[in-house]
């Protein structure tokens, strides 16, 4: 039958009384260092997670606040470049109008000497022929039996005789 015996039960008792201790010293108090520094690297990942996503959070509004200025400094760059483009072109077309002005003045004055020029010439040419028709009438009309003629012709209107 079975036989209790207060000693083997002490002894029993008392081994699983040292087996608990020793495994609560060796086993379960590294277990739980392990299960605690575990818990603390887990919270401070967690704690890190959370830091790193403000700092996403506050990073992407400031990336969408320059994004924004971004575009509006293009925009401004853009209408600059427009205003700057459209000046200097007005001061091209105000050039090119001088420019032409300019030409315009230079040919006109080129035309008004090219016409007095010609006049001139021209004049020259006249006064040329009138002198070689006048020389000609000349040569044709003058000598002895002309003059003898304008000369009783003369005399005859005055009522004077030479014959």
């Amino acid at each position: 039958m079975l036989n209790l015996n207060i000693w083997n039960i002490a002894c029993t008792v008392i081994n699983l009384l040292v087996l608990y201790l020793f495994m609560k010293h060796f086993l379960v108090a590294p277990v739980r260092k392990i299960l605690d520094e575990r818990k603390q690297m887990i919270e401070r990942d967690l704690d890190d997670a959370k830091d790193t996503r403000t700092q996403a959070e506050q990073m992407k509004t400031e990336y969408e606040a320059s994004m924004s200025n971004a575009d509006q400094e293009a925009s401004r760059i853009i209408e600059d470049a427009r205003a700057r483009a459209g000046e200097e072109y007005n001061r091209i077309l105000d050039q090119a109008k001088k420019d032409a002005a300019k030409k315009m003045e230079e040919a006109d004055r080129t035309i008004a000497l090219e016409r007095e020029k010609a006049m001139n010439d021209l004049q020259a040419g006249v006064a040329g022929l009138a002198m070689t028709a006048a020389a000609k009438l000349l040569s044709e009309q003058a000598g002895p039996d002309r003059d003898r003629n304008l000369y009783n012709s003369f005399l005859a209107g005055s009522g004077e005789s030479n014959d």
